[in-house]
């Protein structure tokens, strides 16, 4: 079990109802996973990234802090993630961009109200 740091618990929350639950910053719906894999895959700096996000950059510190400090979990998302970039890849219908998902949204509390 991982200690949490104290600015993690000063910047990264997570609630069921926002992002599936995963970690993410707070006020926010930027995920851990999300600005972590942009600092080391995209390698960019915490404070590029913070820019980009227009977050301080001890909130992109932080995220990648509590990144490290839970493995599992991390590779869980990626596991998820993987999953339905792949399942987007056999299935076209699959939404996979801003607009896409906000009709498909749209389109899903049309079809249940």
């Amino acid at each position: 079990m991982s200690v949490e740091q104290p600015s993690t618990k000063e910047w990264i929350t997570s609630s069921p109802t926002v992002i599936d639950g995963k970690p993410r910053v707070k006020g926010t719906r930027l995920g851990v996973h999300f600005l972590a894999t942009q600092v080391m895959e995209d390698d960019r700096s915490a404070s590029g990234v913070s820019e980009r996000y227009d977050i301080p950059v001890e909130a992109v510190e932080a995220a990648m802090e509590y990144y490290h400090s839970h493995p599992e979990m991390m590779d869980s998302i990626q596991r998820q993630r993987e999953g339905l970039l792949e399942e987007a890849e056999r299935n076209p219908s699959v939404p996979t961009t801003p607009e896409e998902l906000a009709e498909f949204t749209t389109e899903s509390r049309s079809v249940s109200d």
